[in-house]
Protein backbone atom coordinates (compact mmCIF):
# COMPACT_ATOMS: atom_id res chain seq x y z
CA UNK A 1 0.00 0.00 0.00
CA UNK A 2 2.80 2.72 0.96
CA UNK A 3 4.29 1.73 -2.22
CA UNK A 4 1.11 2.63 -4.48
CA UNK A 5 0.80 5.90 -2.60
CA UNK A 6 4.51 6.88 -3.41
CA UNK A 7 4.25 6.01 -6.95
CA UNK A 8 0.90 7.99 -6.98
CA UNK A 9 2.51 10.97 -5.22
CA UNK A 10 5.79 10.83 -7.97
CA UNK A 11 3.41 10.81 -10.65
CA UNK A 12 1.32 13.64 -9.45
CA UNK A 13 4.47 15.84 -9.07
CA UNK A 14 5.80 15.12 -12.02
CA UNK A 15 2.65 16.26 -13.92
CA UNK A 16 2.48 19.08 -11.77
CA UNK A 17 5.56 20.01 -12.66
CA UNK A 18 5.28 20.10 -16.14
CA UNK A 19 3.29 23.53 -16.19
CA UNK A 20 6.46 24.80 -14.37
CA UNK A 21 8.82 23.65 -16.56
CA UNK A 22 6.46 24.60 -19.65
CA UNK A 23 5.97 28.11 -18.64
CA UNK A 24 9.63 28.93 -19.41
CA UNK A 25 9.58 27.55 -22.71
CA UNK A 26 8.46 30.76 -24.14
CA UNK A 27 11.37 32.34 -22.50
CA UNK A 28 14.32 30.59 -24.14
CA UNK A 29 13.16 31.25 -27.37
CA UNK A 30 11.81 34.97 -27.26
CA UNK A 31 14.31 36.13 -24.38
CA UNK A 32 12.81 39.33 -22.40
CA UNK A 33 15.19 40.71 -20.28
CA UNK A 34 18.52 41.79 -20.92
CA UNK A 35 20.67 44.66 -20.63
CA UNK A 36 20.26 47.89 -23.05
CA UNK A 37 23.77 48.89 -22.37
CA UNK A 38 26.28 48.11 -25.56
CA UNK A 39 25.98 49.84 -29.06
CA UNK A 40 23.19 49.47 -30.97
CA UNK A 41 22.11 50.66 -34.72
CA UNK A 42 18.76 51.66 -35.43
CA UNK A 43 16.95 49.06 -38.24
CA UNK A 44 13.74 49.42 -38.31
CA UNK A 45 11.21 52.83 -37.41
CA UNK A 46 7.49 52.58 -37.08
CA UNK A 47 4.61 55.50 -36.09
CA UNK A 48 5.09 59.01 -34.84
CA UNK A 49 7.18 61.58 -34.22
CA UNK A 50 10.81 60.03 -36.41
CA UNK A 51 12.82 62.95 -35.16
CA UNK A 52 15.80 60.03 -35.64
CA UNK A 53 17.24 58.22 -38.46
CA UNK A 54 17.67 55.17 -39.78
CA UNK A 55 21.75 53.76 -38.82
CA UNK A 56 21.35 55.79 -35.68
CA UNK A 57 24.15 54.53 -33.48
CA UNK A 58 23.10 54.55 -29.96
CA UNK A 59 25.66 53.89 -27.61
CA UNK A 60 24.20 53.47 -23.55
CA UNK A 61 26.75 52.65 -20.65
CA UNK A 62 26.19 54.03 -17.17
CA UNK A 63 22.95 55.77 -17.37
CA UNK A 64 24.34 58.17 -20.04
CA UNK A 65 23.19 57.47 -24.22
CA UNK A 66 24.88 59.23 -27.27
CA UNK A 67 22.34 58.84 -30.13
CA UNK A 68 24.37 59.40 -33.70
CA UNK A 69 22.88 59.65 -36.86
CA UNK A 70 25.40 58.75 -39.80
CA UNK A 71 27.43 61.86 -40.56
CA UNK A 72 25.56 64.29 -37.92
CA UNK A 73 26.70 65.38 -34.40
CA UNK A 74 26.26 63.15 -31.67
CA UNK A 75 23.90 64.00 -29.26
CA UNK A 76 24.09 62.87 -25.49
CA UNK A 77 21.26 62.30 -23.22
CA UNK A 78 20.74 60.57 -19.72
CA UNK A 79 18.52 57.90 -19.14
CA UNK A 80 17.31 55.29 -16.56
CA UNK A 81 16.50 51.32 -17.44
CA UNK A 82 14.47 49.69 -14.67
CA UNK A 83 12.15 47.00 -14.86
CA UNK A 84 12.77 46.68 -18.64
CA UNK A 85 11.24 50.53 -19.14
CA UNK A 86 14.43 53.01 -20.42
CA UNK A 87 13.46 56.32 -19.70
CA UNK A 88 14.91 59.34 -21.09
CA UNK A 89 15.72 61.74 -18.22
CA UNK A 90 15.85 64.82 -19.75
CA UNK A 91 12.70 64.75 -22.29
CA UNK A 92 10.76 62.07 -20.29
CA UNK A 93 10.00 59.86 -23.26
CA UNK A 94 9.74 56.09 -21.75
CA UNK A 95 10.25 52.78 -23.80
CA UNK A 96 9.01 49.44 -22.78
CA UNK A 97 12.43 47.15 -23.67
CA UNK A 98 11.93 44.02 -24.78
CA UNK A 99 14.76 41.94 -26.90
CA UNK A 100 14.64 39.03 -29.09
CA UNK A 101 17.26 37.40 -31.58
CA UNK A 102 16.82 36.64 -35.34
CA UNK A 103 18.87 35.92 -38.41
CA UNK A 104 20.58 38.90 -37.75
CA UNK A 105 21.63 39.08 -34.18
CA UNK A 106 20.30 40.06 -31.25
CA UNK A 107 17.78 43.32 -31.48
CA UNK A 108 16.42 45.34 -28.63
CA UNK A 109 12.54 46.65 -29.24
CA UNK A 110 11.49 50.12 -27.80
CA UNK A 111 7.78 50.30 -27.50
CA UNK A 112 6.79 54.19 -27.26
CA UNK A 113 4.69 54.51 -23.90
CA UNK A 114 1.97 57.38 -24.38
CA UNK A 115 3.55 57.80 -28.18
CA UNK A 116 2.69 55.79 -31.20
CA UNK A 117 6.66 54.98 -31.91
CA UNK A 118 8.32 51.57 -31.94
CA UNK A 119 12.53 51.52 -32.72
CA UNK A 120 14.51 48.42 -33.01
CA UNK A 121 17.92 48.06 -32.83
CA UNK A 122 20.73 45.74 -33.77
CA UNK A 123 23.54 44.77 -30.83
CA UNK A 124 26.77 46.24 -32.63
CA UNK A 125 28.72 45.53 -29.19
CA UNK A 126 28.46 45.35 -25.54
Amino acid sequence: MDMKINLKTIFYFTIVSFFFIGSNCDNLLQPTGGSVEGTWELVKMEGNLQDICLGEIATLSGGTATLQCPGKTPIVRQYTYQDNILTYTSTGISYDVSFFTDNSGIKMKLQGRGIERVLTYLKKSN
